[in-house]
């Protein structure tokens, strides 16, 4: 019996005492560190997951693009186009016509020739008010 008072009085001791408190104060703050840092943690993984998948999203859009030119590349009408670009091919039937441009027509140089000789305050007059 007299084992059995000691022990419940140790026990109400310690429960009593304020190192338990402060000791419990301790273990929850450990805990809800801890936990907080999964938690951020999760948020990490979470956002990345999502960049991922959205990274994803655009490379497979891209691979579909290319499929397309492939596709594209791989029929007679781009062959037939890309012959007659670089070859200068023709169909039959069909003439070819050269146009040479004429190094005459000079379009807004011929205005700046007249302008070459006139002070530069005057060729911005001219730039914003002239009538054209």
């Amino acid at each position: 019996m007299i084992i059995k008072k000691k022990k419940k009085n140790i026990i109400n001791k310690i429960f009593s005492f304020n190192l338990f408190l402060i000791g419990s104060v301790l273990i929850v703050v450990f805990l809800g560190t801890g936990l907080g840092k999964e938690f951020y943690r999760d948020y990490q993984i979470k956002k990345e997951i999502d960049s991922l998948q959205d990274e994803i999203g655009a490379l497979e859009k891209d691979n579909y693009k290319l499929s397309q030119l492939i596709e594209y590349y791989k029929t007679d009408e781009y062959k037939e186009a890309e012959a007659r670009e670089r070859f200068s091919l023709k169909k039959d039937g069909e003439s070819v016509v050269i146009v040479k441009s004429d190094p005459r027509v000079l379009g807004d140089f011929d205005i700046m020739e007249e302008n070459k000789n006139l002070p530069n305050y005057v060729k911005w007059w001219n730039y914003f008010f002239a009538s054209k």
